[in-house]
C-alpha cells in the first residue's frame, strides 16, 4: 500500500512509515507524522476487564493466604441462599403464572420442571469447570450472566420465552456448589454446614417472599426483586471474594473430569445406593411442593398466595430439628439408620397428607403434617447419605458430591414432571400415591444392602450398631471403598 503524502514530491521528503506501522499514522505533512487515538475496547473486553480485576485485599498470596473469616462464610451463605432461591420463586405462584400466560396448570408446571432440569445440567456440565478455571473469575461470570438474563423473565409476555429463560438461568445457578468447598480443611465441615443452612433458608425464603409479595403486588415484583438481589450478590462477591488459586494446577482436561465422575459412580455400591435413594426422596419433595400450590388454591381451601407462601415457614422446623438429630443420631450410628428413620417419617407424613386432604371432612392439618414430616425426613435422609458417601474417596469428594447432587436434582425434575402430570389427570390422591411409591422404592433400596455390606446386595457384617467408634468392620468397608475409588480414579484426576 502506498501511503498518502501531501505537499511536494521532492526526494528530500520524509520516507514513508513501514507497513506494520501505517495504521498508527493518518498521513504525513512536511516530514511530520500524526498518530491516531487507539480504538475503544469492545463491550466484551470491558466486561472481561471488570470480571478479571481483583481488589488488592482479595489477591492471593501463597505466603499469606486470605483468612476464611466468619464474615466471608456468611457472605457465601447469603450468596448461596439467594442464588438457589431462583429455582423456587415460581412454586407458590404457578396458578398465577398459568393465568398470566393463558395456559393450563399442567402446562405451567413445566416452569419448575425446566428449572430443575437446568440446575441438574449445570451440576453436570458447569460445576466440573470449577476445577479448570480460576474460581473467582468463574463464579463472578456465572452470577453476572444469571443476573443479566434474568431481566428477560421480568419483562417477557411469551410463555415459551419464559420457559427458555428459566432453563438458562437455572443452568448457571450453580454457584453455591462452587463456593461451598473453599474453606481450609480444618474449617470445611463447619463452613459447609453454614452454606448448607443458607441453601435451605433460600428455599424457604423464596417460597415465603414469593407468596407474600405476590399477594399484594404483581407476580413480576418478586422477579424484579430477584433481579436486584443477583446484582447485589455479584457486587459483594466482586468486592470480597478472594482470588483462590486453581484447584487443578496439573491441567486435567474437562472431558477427563466428566469421565472420572462416571467411573467413580460405577465403582462404588454405596454411592449408587445413596444416589438412587436420593433420587426417590427428591422426586417426592418437589412433587409435593409443586402440586400443593394447586391443591391449596382450589376448593375446599381456596387460599391466597399469601397463605400458600406461609406454608414455607413449616420448613423452618426441619431446619432447626435436623442438626440436633444429626448430632444425636447420625454422628453416632451408621448412616443407614438415619436414612431409614427419615424415610419412615416422610412416608407417614405422605400417607396422612395424601389420604386426608380431599375427604369430605378435609382440614389443612393433613398437608401441614405432611410438609413437616416430609421436610424433616428427607433432610435427615439426605444428610445421612452425604455423610456416608464422603467416606468413599476423600481425594475426590467434589466429584462424589457432583454424582450425588445430579441424582438428587434429576429426582426433583422427575418428581415435578410426573407429579404434576398425574395431578392434572387424577388429582391430589393419585399424585400423592405416586410419592408413596417412590418412598417405598427408597426403603426397598435401603433394605437390600446393609450398612457394612462390601458388595452390591446383601447384609454382610450385620447391622453393627455404633458407627466407626472402635469398630474395625466399618473401617474395613471404608478402606475397600477407598480402594475401589483409587482404581476408578483415572490418571490425572483432580484431588482436593
Amino acid at each position: 500500500m502506498t501511503p498518502i503524502q501531501h505537499g511536494s514530491s521532492s526526494p528530500h521528503e520524509a520516507p514513508s512509515p513501514p507497513l506494520n506501522a501505517q495504521s498508527r499514522y493518518s498521513g504525513t505533512k512536511s516530514g511530520e507524522q500524526k498518530t491516531t487515538s487507539p480504538s475503544p475496547p469492545s463491550i466484551w473486553q470491558t466486561i472481561y476487564r471488570v470480571l478479571s480485576y481483583t481488589p488488592k485485599r482479595c489477591r492471593y498470596d501463597p505466603a499469606n493466604p486470605p483468612k476464611f473469616s466468619t464474615a466471608l462464610n456468611l457472605l457465601f451463605a447469603f450468596a448461596g441462599a439467594f442464588t438457589v432461591a431462583n429455582l423456587y420463586y415460581n412454586h407458590p405462584i404457578l396458578h398465577l403464572l398459568a393465568d398470566q400466560f393463558n395456559v393450563s396448570n399442567e402446562r405451567a408446571s413445566l416452569i419448575p420442571t425446566l428449572a430443575q432440569a437446568g440446575y441438574a445440567s449445570g451440576l453436570l456440565f458447569l460445576c466440573p469447570l470449577g476445577d479448570v478455571f480460576p474460581r473467582r473469575l468463574y463464579v463472578l461470570a456465572l452470577v453476572l450472566f444469571t443476573a443479566t438474563v434474568w431481566l428477560g423473565l421480568c419483562l417477557t409476555n411469551s410463555f415459551a420465552l419464559f420457559c427458555s429463560l428459566t432453563f438458562l438461568t437455572s443452568l448457571t445457578t450453580v454457584t453455591p456448589q462452587l463456593i461451598g468447598d473453599l474453606a481450609p480443611p480444618h474449617r470445611r465441615a463447619s463452613a459447609l454446614s453454614v452454606v448448607a443452612s443458607g441453601l435451605l433458608l433460600g428455599i424457604l425464603v423464596a417460597r415465603l417472599l414469593s407468596g407474600v409479595v405476590t399477594n399484594y403486588t404483581s407476580w413480576r415484583t418478586i422477579y424484579w426483586l430477584a433481579f436486584a438481589l443477583q446484582y447485589l450478590i455479584f457486587a459483594l462477591l466482586w468486592l470480597f471474594m478472594p482470588d483462590y488459586p486453581s484447584a487443578n494446577p496439573a491441567g486435567i482436561t474437562y472431558p477427563r473430569i466428566l469421565y472420572s465422575i462416571l467411573t467413580i459412580f460405577l465403582g462404588h455400591p454405596l454411592l449408587v445406593q445413596a444416589c438412587l435413594v436420593g433420587f426417590c426422596t427428591s422426586s417426592t419433595f418437589t412433587s409435593f411442593w409443586t402440586t400443593l400450590t394447586f391443591l391449596l388454591s382450589a376448593p375446599p381451601y381456596a387460599y391466597s398466595t399469601l397463605i400458600i407462601g406461609l406454608f414455607a415457614l413449616i420448613g423452618i422446623s426441619s431446619m432447626l430439628l435436623t442438626p440436633i438429630f444429626s448430632r444425636l443420631v447420625t454422628d453416632r450410628f451408621v448412616p443407614l439408620l438415619s436414612v431409614l428413620i427419615g424415610l419412615a417419617c416422610a412416608l407417614v407424613g405422605t400417607l396422612i397428607g395424601t389420604y386426608t386432604a380431599t375427604t369430605a371432612t378435609a382440614t389443612v392439618a393433613g398437608p401441614i403434617l405432611q410438609a413437616l414430616l416430609l421436610d424433616f425426613g428427607i433432610q435427615t435422609a439426605q444428610i445421612a447419605n452425604r455423610a456416608a458417601i464422603y467416606a468413599i474417596l476423600p481425594t475426590a469428594r467434589n466429584r462424589v458430591n457432583t454424582a450425588y447432587m445430579i441424582s438428587a436434582f434429576a429426582g426433583q425434575l422427575t418428581g415435578t414432571a410426573v407429579g404434576n402430570h398425574v395431578y392434572a389427570r387424577g388429582g391430589w390422591v393419585r399424585s400423592g400415591s405416586v410419592s408413596v411409591g417412590f418412598l417405598c422404592v427408597a426403603l426397598g433400596l435401603c433394605v437390600v444392602r446393609g450398612p457394612r455390606e462390601e458388595g452390591w446386595v446383601g447384609w454382610g457384617g450385620g447391622w453393627g450398631g455404633l458407627r466407626r467408634i472402635g469398630d474395625g468392620k466399618e473401617t474395613t468397608v471404608e478402606k475397600k471403598e477407598e480402594g475401589r475409588g483409587k482404581k476408578a480414579n483415572i490418571n490425572g484426576a483432580v484431588t482436593e
